[in-house]
């Protein structure tokens, strides 16, 4: 009676500390603060983006820099386009942004947008901007305005607008390629060859009641089959539902944005040693720009829930946890370094998938991606799960026969 008392203040406790962790486990953005469309440019600071030499386009039309940004669970695409300080702070920029919705490279297509945009400085304090996007056969599908820019006393160099996922047509994580010239075509564009690729990827739908439900039932169902010696069952439901929880818990949280900023500064400092120029960005954590040699364009690599390897790094936790092999802290340990190897196999599959790209271009993404990088990610992984799942169950099985 004493043991089953305890057993139950055991899973009482852990009910408690499971829902305690999920509604104080850190959000996103402590790391990373969300843009706001308020005319005001200091949560642009460390975000992505490009900058253009001076005196490549006339004055007022001189584009000095723009960036690009998202925020978690908002469907619109923000961004912020500054230009070298004019002759006149009063002077407008009239310019144009065009989108390659479906990413093949020509910017023609029925699918494709284009938005012109327009920024006035008003006052001493703020400018104004209008935009108006429109689909290929010349209709307007948005419109959008504010007191979005810098006023005369700033200079008039800077200003910020965002558009819309939903009247762009965009899916998440959806590649895109664009570029922002004067409205003539014919004096400045950013940037001045070629374009960016970037693939935006918005939404994290998570709701903390409902990962609590999930765990409470996902505790008492393991209890129960722990209790009750289903001992399969108990393996398969005890890790594949840890892992779920874990992806839950840590995807679009500070957690997940430490390890996209420590994955993409890694990459950064060994594909310099390869010869690969790449900017990475302390408020866009996991975004790194990659010239490609190709045709000296500029890609974005996500390292995202795809490419961070917290999928992969869940999953050999928890099944290296709930393995029966491992006793006590060894569990713990040996997961640990599960983590720790899928971590290291996956900046390996990441860097050949960016020397592919920055040597052959852009067409070569599909295939670096889901043949070159997951090649090499297999053949490395499954030497791991060698190494720390079934090596482990052999000899425990030797030891057996042998003591027989």
């Amino acid at each position: 009676m004493k043991l089953k008392i305890k057993q139950q203040n055991y899973l009482l406790l852990g009910i408690v500390l499971a829902i305690l962790i999920i509604w104080l486990w850190p959000p996103a953005s402590i790391m990373v603060p969300d843009c706001e469309l308020d005319g005001n440019f200091g949560d642009w600071r460390g975000r992505s983006g490009i900058d253009d030499m001076t005196g490549d386009g006339r004055s007022g039309v001189d584009f000095k820099r723009v960036d690009w940004a998202l925020n978690v669970n908002d469907p619109r695409l923000y961004f912020k386009i500054e230009r070298y300080r004019p002759k006149n702070p009063e002077t407008p920029l009239e310019c144009r942004m065009f989108i390659d919705i479906n990413g093949n490279g020509r910017y023609t297509d029925k699918i494709d947008k284009f938005a012109d945009i327009v920024y006035q400085p008003r006052n001493q304090l703020r400018g104004d901007v209008s935009v108006q996007l429109y689909n290929m056969s010349g209709k307007v599908v948005g419109k959008y305005s504010g007191a979005w820019g810098d006023g005369i006393q700033q200079g008039g160099r800077r200003f910020e607008f965002a558009l819309s996922t939903e009247e762009l047509q965009v899916l998440p994580a959806q590649p895109l390629h664009l570029y922002i010239s004067d409205v003539s075509g014919r004096f400045d564009n950013m940037p001045d060859s070629s374009d960016i690729q970037w693939s935006p990827f918005p939404l994290v739908h998570k709701s903390k009641a409902a990962i609590s439900i999930l765990t409470i039932f996902w505790l008492l169902s393991t209890a129960f089959l722990y209790r009750h010696r289903i001992w399969a069952l108990h393996y398969v439901w005890g890790s594949v539902g840890l892992c779920f929880i874990l992806i839950l818990l840590i995807h679009a949280s500070a957690v997940e944005y430490a390890l996209e900023s420590g994955t993409s500064l890694i990459l950064h400092y060994v594909l310099g040693y390869c010869g690969i120029l790449t900017y990475i960005f302390d408020q866009s954590p996991g975004t790194m720009l990659v010239l490609i040699r190709f045709d000296q364009s500029w890609t974005t690599i996500s390292v995202d829930i795809e490419n961070s390897g917290l999928i992969e790094m869940s999953i050999i936790f928890c099944l290296i946890v709930f393995y029966p092999v491992y006793r006590g802290l060894n569990k713990i340990w040996a997961g640990l370094l599960g983590v720790l190897g899928v971590y290291l196999i996956n900046l390996v599959r990441l860097s050949v998938v960016i020397i592919l790209i920055h040597e052959f271009g852009r067409n070569m993404n599909y295939i670096a991606h889901t043949v070159f990088g997951r090649l090499v990610f297999f053949v490395l992984i499954v030497a791991l799960y060698w190494r720390l799942i079934t090596r482990p169950s052999l000899h425990r099985t030797g030891r057996k026969i042998e003591g027989d």
